[in-house]
């Protein structure tokens, strides 16, 4: 895949992504896709991922992947960005992150995804 090739893929599967499209993400990923998260450590496969966002949109209004900035290499692409959520509440929350994505044949087939785990530590109790 061409660098323009690999970073319209990116645009076209974060903004599908953004308008909860999830056809249009579905379109992006190889029927193999799989999605490996920091957080967790474990593997979705294409069918677990899309769940996910499907679940996810009971609990965020709106999510925008914010000041991407990618960088292709032979087999895929880098994008970096800041991942802004609003909940159904209205109260705003971002972080950093990235994905590191091999592509094959117009299709992702993996995603790494580093998500900034500090905004999900319990903020540390100043000794007595």
């Amino acid at each position: 895949m061409t660098d323009r090739e690999l970073r319209e893929l990116c645009r076209r599967y974060f903004d599908a992504i953004e308008r909860h499209d999830l056809e249009a993400v579905a379109d992006c990923c190889d029927p193999e896709f799989t999605f490996w998260v920091n957080l967790s450590g474990s593997e979705l496969t294409r069918e677990q991922s899309l769940a996910t966002l499907r679940d996810g949109r009971a609990l965020l209004r709106r999510r925008s992947y914010d000041d991407r900035r990618v960088d292709t290499f032979d087999g895929g692409f880098l994008a970096r960005y800041s991942v802004t959520c609003v909940p159904h509440d209205g109260r705003r929350f971002s972080l950093q992150a990235c994905v590191v994505a091999q592509c094959r044949k117009g299709k992702i087939t993996h995603l790494d995804e580093y998500l900034d785990s500090s905004k999900f530590r319990a903020p540390r109790q100043a000794e007595p």
